[in-house]
């Protein structure tokens, strides 16, 4: 959102064709090393050894990093959103030492990073995402060191994907599997427990107060859906349908808070409040609204769900339970 990362990664896009994994060159062992190679959206990178100076250009890739048990020495954060250090609430366990990238960098194009200041840190791994915005700043980044881009088409990687991936870069399988089979099962836990999700709707929102802009999630393969499909649940039909081929998330007008049709709805009213969201004409029908399965969330819990880890799933969606009960019967 680049008020959030919605309207560049829309929704934090405000940050499929299948998702590349490691090839058949994957941990070989040479006379140098370890050897992995990544295919992501630009193509393939080959890291050698195991990195030990990692910069996290996005706040997935930190999260991942945090779940393996390893510090970053530069990281993109949140800014203003997070706490002083730009850090969401599950990101506590960052090092002081933890060099903390400048925002003031971030185009409404183009790659939000300065490529001599994380070139100062003497990174051996870049963990890109979807802040690499296109071929060119890939190429910028990867003069610097090995860097990976966002794995696919889609804005949004899942985080199953980013956590085998890295577990596979830093010799830490073992590991990587325990953390995806453990927050799948406590997702699965909560869909069994409510099995009325099945066959609901859910959406992923926001509703940009300074420019009277509607954003919501639209494609199903993106990681921001993913949490829903685990429980059960879909995007409404007609909303996938409407954003087409392009998927990604739908930015609409005021007018539009119809597309908002949907049995749960995740909400950041962003510069505003129920309140005023209950102003605008039908919002105060839709069917979330009257069923009680409207959550209405703040930066980090829509945050966490949008451009979502293990870390985040897990803490957002502890905010957005009662609405699920709520929903679920």
């Amino acid at each position: 959102m680049r008020a959030m990362k919605f309207s560049a990664v829309a929704l934090l896009g405000a940050l499929v064709v299948g998702i590349s994994g490691c090839s058949s060159s994957d941990a070989d062992e040479i006379a140098d090393g370890r050897v992995t190679t990544i295919d992501h959206k630009f193509g393939a990178t080959t890291i050698t050894g195991t990195p030990t100076r990692i910069v996290a250009a996005d706040t997935q890739w930190l999260d991942v990093l945090l779940e393996l048990g390893i510090q970053p020495v530069g990281y993109l954060s949140a800014g203003t959103m997070g706490d002083e250090r730009g850090l969401f609430p599950w990101e506590s366990g960052v090092d002081a030492s933890a060099k903390e990238l400048d925002r003031s960098a971030i185009q409404q194009v183009g790659v939000p990073l300065k490529a001599e200041e994380i070139a100062a840190l003497d990174p051996d791994l870049i963990l890109g995402g979807f802040s690499v915005a296109d071929q060119d700043d890939f190429d910028q980044l990867s003069k610097i060191a090995p860097t990976i881009a966002g794995l696919s088409e889609v804005q949004v990687d899942p985080w199953q994907d980013q956590v085998e991936i890295l577990g596979r870069v830093l010799d830490k399988e073992s590991r990587a599997d325990e953390i995806v089979e453990a927050t799948n099962g406590q997702i699965d836990a909560l869909a069994q427990r409510l099995p009325g999700l099945k066959g609901k709707t859910a959406l992923l929102s926001q509703y940009v107060f300074p420019t009277s802009q509607l954003v919501i999630v639209a494609d199903p393969k993106d990681g921001a859906s993913g949490l829903f499909t685990r429980l059960g649940m879909s995007l409404p039909p007609k909303l996938v349908e409407e954003a087409g081929v392009t998927g990604g998330r739908l930015m609409l007008s005021p007018e539009r808070v119809d597309a908002l049709s949907a049995d749960v709805v995740v909400l950041l009213p962003n510069g505003g409040t129920l309140d005023d969201m209950m102003k605008l004409p039908g919002f105060a029908d839709l069917p979330a609204v009257k069923s009680g399965g409207l959550a209405i969330v703040d930066y980090p819990t829509v945050a966490g769900l949008n451009t979502p880890s293990s870390l985040s799933v897990k803490y957002s969606l502890e905010s957005i339970t009662p609405q699920l009960e709520a929903v679920a019967g």
